[in-house]
Parts: structure tokens; sequence; C-alpha cells
């Protein structure tokens, strides 16, 4: 199998990655490791059992050790890891319209900043996540769920809006 010059790649994947995709794929693990280093700053003051769970009340109903907390930047290093790599293989990409010669370039930007948003999007989510658990909340606040339901649907509602605008 040819490994594909990068020139190559950028033409199949319709041009070099951007600016702020570029800034996405540092800054997404940054945040992660940040939110784990935090954690680990704070693993001291931590009581040995921890809320792990709330019910549709917000009341606790199951716990743990602390060490759960590193679990949810953990997962957002291997999503973020995973959606990485889904990104340099455009030809895997359901990208919701028909790419053509034509529009290719367009669709796969319009893709790569989905993923860029996706990516931002899941660190935050699953650093502030892991960061609301270790301030040992008594009850789940209700604005998590809205922050959770935004920080998924902002980025899907921005590409879906530019892909419809692409003609």
């Amino acid at each position: 199998m040819l490994i594909p010059s990068r020139a190559q790649a950028d033409a199949f994947c319709g041009g070099p990655p951007t600016r702020y995709q570029r800034i996405a794929g540092i800054l997404a693990p940054v945040i992660l490791l940040a939110s784990i280093a935090i954690i680990l700053t704070l693993w001291h003051r931590l009581p040995e059992q921890i809320p792990t769970h709330y019910n549709a009340s917000g009341e606790i109903d199951g716990y743990g050790g602390r060490g759960t907390l590193l679990l949810m930047p953990i997962i957002g290093l291997v999503t973020d890891l995973v959606v990485a790599l889904v990104g340099r293989f455009p030809q895997s990409w359901n990208t919701g319209a028909r790419v053509t010669v034509l529009n290719r370039a367009r669709v796969y930007r319009l893709v790569r900043d989905l993923m860029a948003d996706l990516r931002l999007s899941m660190a935050l989510l699953f650093a502030g996540l892991g960061l609301y658990f270790a301030s040992l909340p008594e009850h789940f606040s209700g604005w998590i769920g809205l922050a959770i339901a935004l920080l998924i649907l902002v980025p899907l509602l921005r590409y879906f809006i530019s892909l419809s605008r692409l003609k």
C-alpha cells in the first residue's frame, strides 16, 4: 500500500487543517490532562468514599472510591483519541451530504470543524464532570444536564446549519 504525500492527503481531506482545528487538537487533551492534574492535587483532601451516582431527583444513591473521579477525564482522553484517529480517515465519515469532486473540500472542512468542536465539547464535558464530582456535591444540579445537552447539541447544530448552506 502506498502512503500518500502530505499534499495528496490534504487534497483528499479537503486541505490542511485550519488554525482552529489545530488549536482544538491541542487544547482538548490539555483540558483533560489539566483536570486530571487538578483532581490529583486535591487527592489528599478527598474522602475515601465519594458520591458516584445520583437518582432522578438529584439525590445520592451510589458511592465509590475517590479513584472514580479520574474515570471521566480518562474516558474523555480515550474519546478524544478515537475522534482524532477517525479524523484521519475521511472515507469513513458519514457527512450527511453527497460528497462530489466539486464540494469535497468544503464538506470535509465542515466535518473537520465538527470534529474539532466535538473534541473541545467532550473535553469540557468530561473534565467538567470530573471536577464537578470532585467538589462532592450533595445534590446533582439541574444545570449540569443543560450544560451536557448544550455541549453536545451546539456543535451538531452548527454543523448541520453550515451543511444546509452548502450548495
